[in-house]
């Protein structure tokens, strides 16, 4: 039942305003269990709902997997600054950094995600599960 409403939503969608389908997307998101199977061009606040609902729900080394190296990309520069917001969930950053870590980056990405971790990690200020999972993002690197 909810995936018809998936649809449904994918359907109407296209006839939507940027409102009524934020409107639309929050109650959806509230309604499923698991992430969907179903993919939306969304704008820019609705693309940050949706990863933003989908990291929380998610297995990160799925998501990593069903992207081409284009989405990868805009995937991980949309997670380094993410990572480095501080008034984003917790739970959130550190599951941005498993989707790093789940990730095999090439040189580029690999030296982005370092200095980006290198900068929480030296920040007393960040949570110690987030600089935690800079650690773990530093082995992996390693």
């Amino acid at each position: 039942e909810d995936k018809g409403y998936a649809r449904l939503l994918g359907k109407l969608s296209m006839k939507w305003n940027e409102k009524q389908l934020n409107d639309a997307f929050n109650s959806l998101k509230d309604m499923l269990n698991k992430g969907p199977n179903w993919n939306l061009k969304l704008s820019g606040k609705q693309f940050g709902n949706a990863f933003n609902y989908l990291i929380s729900r998610s297995s990160c080394k799925e998501i990593a997997q069903k992207l081409d190296e284009k989405q990868l990309n805009s995937a991980l520069n949309y997670c380094m600054d993410k990572l480095n917001d501080k008034n984003e969930d917790l739970y959130i950053r550190i599951n941005y950094i498993k989707l790093i870590i789940s990730n095999k980056c090439n040189e580029q990405q690999l030296n982005e995600a370092f200095n980006s971790s290198m900068d929480i990690f030296n920040d007393k200020n960040n949570d110690e599960d987030v600089r935690g999972g800079c650690a773990e993002l530093f082995g992996t690197i390693a």
